[in-house]
């Protein structure tokens, strides 16, 4: 490999590495003003904290967009191990985006039948609490279901760094791990609702911890070439 390929192949590491350190930052500042099972408290939570709620849409919406720059990222770095299989992980990562910004919207029109007052006028205040409540769902299932995009995109991703070595085994391996971990756990949860209650946020946690030690790695010592 040549001075300039390197060098090219360094930077994608370190944008790769400061994207995933990004997402994992936002998420740590998210927030979540939906009360389970009470739509008449959800309502009053968001239109209470309305700009709290617009900030982690804008939150979410940058998390996307930083997903977006890291598929594209990892994909140039990870081509020369496997192009095709680095490619079949961008996609499965442009998917989790796409689904998820599904959701994004869901929210933000449950944040207009709220506030609006067109709306307001023409429903009762509990029917338009329980179909804003819906467009919500629709952003938890969103998130459900690009996740398991997501887990599939990072699972491809993280066993071409273990094949590359372009950072620690160990952190690669563990990143293989955690992603099929996210994956198997939604599934788990679109087949068996009741598990949502009991393992929704906590799997994320393994998955958060991981990538943000993967990330912190590609943006300060780069990629092992």
């Amino acid at each position: 490999m040549d001075a300039q390929t390197l060098r090219a192949q360094q930077r994608y590491a370190r944008v790769a590495g400061a994207a995933l350190v990004l997402i994992c930052t936002v998420g740590i500042l998210s927030n979540n003003l939906v009360v389970a099972g009470n739509a008449a408290a959800t309502a009053h939570n968001i239109l209470t904290h309305e700009r709290q709620f617009r900030i982690g849409v804008a939150g979410e919406l940058l998390m996307l967009n930083s997903d977006v720059v890291l598929a594209a990222a990892l994909y140039a770095l990870l081509r020369p191990v496997n192009a095709n299989l680095a490619l079949l992980g961008a996609f499965w990562r442009l998917g989790n985006a796409v689904v998820l910004a599904v959701g994004i919207v869901a929210s933000l029109v449950a944040l207009d039948l709220l506030s609006d007052a067109h709306y307001l006028s023409a429903f009762r205040t509990d029917q338009m609490q329980a179909v804003a409540r819906q467009f919500l769902d629709v952003h938890g299932t969103a998130a459900e279901v690009g996740l398991i995009f997501f887990g599939f995109g990072a699972a491809i991703h993280s066993a071409l760094l273990w094949k590359a070595r372009y950072i620690p085994r160990i952190l690669a391996g563990l990143y293989f791990l955690v992603a099929m971990e996210i994956a198997i756990c939604c599934f788990a949860i679109i087949v068996f609702p009741p598990l949502d209650a009991i393992i929704d946020p906590w799997f994320i946690l393994p998955d958060f911890v991981v990538e943000f030690a993967v990330g912190l790695w590609l943006l300060i010592k780069g990629a092992r070439i």
